[in-house]
């Protein structure tokens, strides 16, 4: 049986609590995610053989008009 895009999912390892992440196969690289366990931000590194390389976010720094 054949799967129909809505069912075909991609997975990944949070890199902060090492949960499992699904999301769809229309995920891409640079795209940001929330780890569902640890509410962390994340970031699709790359995509190798539907799995997804993550990696924490850069956080967003005040700018102080320099």
């Amino acid at each position: 049986m054949s799967k129909t895009p809505a069912e075909t999912t991609v997975s990944g390892e949070c890199p902060v609590c090492a949960a499992r992440l699904f999301r769809p196969s229309s995920v891409e690289e640079t795209e940001m995610l929330t780890c569902d366990e640890c509410r962390s931000a994340l970031v699709v590194d790359r995509r190798v053989d539907g799995l997804m390389v993550l990696g924490e976010a850069p956080r967003i720094e005040e700018d102080w008009g320099e």
